[in-house]
């Protein structure tokens, strides 16, 4: 899946490695590895029954562009953002990511029963 490449890819780089910004358009490492979490839960995990969010702070900080939601910290100063620390963002095979991957999977199963009842 794609979290297990990007866990793969941030592997190797420190915590100091992931916070840091080296230009207001790019991301830190450790941002984007929350804000893929904090933007499944809000518009998909959220509804399904009975989930409960990873952590309810990780909305304004890891939101990134969508007003709608709520507000958001500021996309050019996600580099001094210094906690919650990596070790504290959302674990790739974490609740998230295997409800993630249940509802694909249920979704898929769908779709394939749907496609072979029509022919």
């Amino acid at each position: 899946m794609v979290r297990s490449a990007t866990e793969e890819l941030a592997g190797p780089l420190s915590a100091e490695d992931q916070t840091i910004q080296s230009m207001p358009d790019a991301s830190p490492t450790k941002w984007h590895r929350a804000h893929t979490t904090w933007f499944f839960e809000t518009f998909i995990l959220s509804k399904s029954p009975g989930y409960k969010p990873y952590d309810k702070d990780f909305d304004f900080l890891f939101n990134s562009y969508y007003e709608a939601v709520g507000p958001r910290h500021e996309r050019g100063n996600r580099g001094v953002i210094t906690r919650p620390g990596v070790g504290r963002s959302p674990p790739s095979g974490g609740p998230s990511t295997r409800l993630w991957a249940a509802l694909l999977r249920d979704e898929v199963a769908a779709e394939v029963a749907a496609s072979s009842n029509s022919g």
